[in-house]
């Protein structure tokens, strides 16, 4: 016992002790860090919104964060990389994948799901009002059911849910779905508040 306990004394007494723990503390808040710097460099990525064509979900200088790996589904809000509207990345929201079929009438939105036999209308709770004609290039009513819009293989189709101040694919057509940086994480929505608060001020930038 007397031994134990002089060893127990001896270690306290190890000069080194307290540099160790140092260095031990130091090398776990660095891997914490690095790890963050991945998740954030090659995961997440975030942006700020600017414009008002995602009223009422997203509003100008909102700032969310998306994920680069996932793959988007319907009714995503995605950050896409396009050269459309004088813009480098645009955020929308995924109204139909590949072998979709889409068309619209007077504002409303009906899709036929790859696979599927029958059309169905598209519940949009987010549009902040009535989808009216916003100009030639935006109207509310597109394709028939006898003559919907297909979507081939690699391409989508998104709009803006302020559909009467959005610039979207019913002016240009579908885009390849390679063109998706990434998709916005449903707790950055959930938290957008705070974020903005916190990151308003950095510049990266997506046009709504």
């Amino acid at each position: 016992m007397r031994n134990l306990y002089r060893e127990f004394i001896e270690e306290r007494r190890d000069p080194n002790g307290d540099l160790t723990a140092s260095i031990r503390f130091l090398l776990i808040i660095l891997g914490i860090l690095a790890l963050l710097v991945a998740l954030f460099t090659f995961v997440w990525g975030g942006v700020r919104v600017e414009g008002n064509s995602m009223m009422n979900t997203l509003y100008d200088g909102d700032y969310v964060f998306v994920n680069k790996l996932s793959s988007p589904q319907r009714g995503d809000i995605v950050v896409v990389h396009t050269d459309r509207a004088n813009a480098e990345f645009v955020i929308k929201r995924v109204i139909a994948l590949e072998g979709d079929a889409i068309y619209a009438e007077e504002g409303v939105l009906y899709r036929r799901n790859a696979g599927e036999r029958d059309f169905t209308i598209v519940q949009e709770d987010y549009l902040p009002e009535p989808w009216q004609n916003a100009g030639a290039n935006m109207p509310n009513s597109f394709g028939s059911r006898e003559d919907p819009l297909v979507l081939e293989d690699g391409m989508f189709f998104y709009m803006g849910d302020n559909r009467n101040d959005s610039y979207d694919c019913r002016a240009y057509g579908a885009q390849p779905i390679e063109h998706v940086w990434g998709t916005v994480t449903d707790w950055s929505l959930a938290g957008k508040r705070f974020f903005t608060a916190c990151f308003h001020f950095l510049t990266f930038g997506v046009s709504a």
